[in-house]
């Protein structure tokens, strides 16, 4: 196990920017997860910790060892790629025992017995030991995930990394290769870098989880943290659902209010630690739809109105769109609710749950005493190559 320090990584391509000023520690034994739409730079920044990319700038640690140069056969870990990268000619135990065929320790290699175990304990781990005589044309997508896997694991690495693993499988196989993944990873408590564009995946296998968008890392911390506490636009709108009203900001200090349209003013919380909100400066008022409830539960909630657009029933819920000025927004109610299109509705918040977000993304980040993005460039456009 160790622990992986990224100190002010910054990668182009040309004159285009991939990833710029990333400063995060991923703890060891834990599954940290770059999370973010195609082009965010994830997969960028995975390969410069795989050592498949060396940074323009910037270092990266395992423990205190620099091995921001040092190329990928010389850093110990495990990688399993999106299209499996598995050899069709080979049997299953042919491919899991690549590596450590390669693989030399003391500049000495494994002995066949050696290896021979290594291959059918990684197998066993990932459940398919009874299938090392097959050949990969004979497995189903599922095993050949597995494989990939357990190739990666048999060299017994200080860090494993997953570039979208289960993009390839089917819904219900990518349920059972997550709970494996999970499974596998506490059972060895192995550094774990984990590459998604699937918000509810990264959700629910993370340790920690680090939303990207253009390059940058907008926010790093736990599930829990990033969806209470988003701390920019665009992580409060990727992860979850969230309605987001435009408002101005007209009081601050102990009390933070916004005027909204329709003469309308919420009070609300921000979400970004030391960040100044200013008098006048335009907001995003953002709540998410199961926090909007048909009735006040409190003499000091917020009271949203609006005009209904349309209802869907969802069994669980009732989904009602609504109109407040000309911004669209969603509330989730009780299924019995006797709502309908061109009714006018009063909503009701609770003043915690009222998010108020400054506009700007990193730029608003940037304002914030003590933030890793506080002294870096403006943001760039990006490739498109993760």
């Amino acid at each position: 196990m160790v622990q992986i320090r990224l100190e002010n990584l910054r990668k182009t391509f040309g004159d285009v920017i991939a990833t710029d000023e990333v400063t995060m520690v991923l703890e060891e034994g834990e599954l940290s997860t770059l999370l973010g739409p195609s082009g965010c730079g994830k997969t960028t920044l995975l390969r410069i910790i795989a050592g498949f990319y060396v940074p323009d700038r910037g270092k990266v640690f395992f423990d205190d060892r620099d091995v921001t140069n040092v190329p990928p056969f010389k850093r110990n870990t495990g990688m399993c790629f999106q299209n499996y990268a598995l050899w069709p000619h080979m049997s299953v135990a042919d491919n899991v025992a690549y590596g450590l065929k390669l693989k030399r320790v003391n500049n000495m290699k494994y002995t066949k017995t050696a290896i021979n175990r290594r291959v059918n304990d990684a197998l066993e781990l990932v459940r398919m030991g009874d299938l090392g005589h097959r050949h990969i044309h004979q497995l189903s997508g599922g095993q050949q995930q597995r494989v990939a896997l357990a190739r990666a694991l048999a060299i017994e690495p200080d860090v494993l990394l997953l570039d979208e693993p289960l993009s390839n499988l089917d819904a219900k196989l990518r349920i059972d290769m997550r709970e494996e993944i999970i499974r596998i990873q506490k059972e060895m408590s192995i550094t774990t870098v984990y590459v998604t564009h699937d918000q509810h995946e990264a959700l629910s296998i993370s340790d920690k989880v680090a939303v990207m968008d253009l390059g940058y890392v907008q926010q790093f911390d736990t599930p829990r943290e990033i969806y209470a506490n988003p701390q920019t636009v665009f992580v409060a709108d990727f992860i979850g659902q969230c309605t987001f009203i435009d408002g101005f900001v007209e009081e601050t200090g102990n009390t933070l209010s916004a005027r909204i349209p329709n003469n309308q003013s919420v009070i609300g919380r921000s979400t970004i630690e030391g960040y100044p909100f200013e008098m006048d400066e335009p907001v995003k008022v953002a709540i998410r739809p199961e926090d909007l409830h048909h009735s006040r539960e409190s003499s000091s909630d917020n009271q949203i109105v609006g005009t209904v657009t349309r209802t869907i029933y969802v069994g669980t819920a009732l989904e009602v769109y609504f109109r407040v000025g000309d911004i669209s927004a969603q509330a989730l109610l009780d299924p019995d609710s006797e709502i309908k299109e061109g009714d006018d509705i009063h909503l009701y918040a609770p003043t915690d749950e009222v998010m108020i977000l400054p506009v700007g993304g990193v730029d608003a980040l940037r304002k914030v005493p003590g933030h890793p993005l506080a002294l870096a460039p403006a943001p760039s456009r990006i490739s498109s190559d993760a």
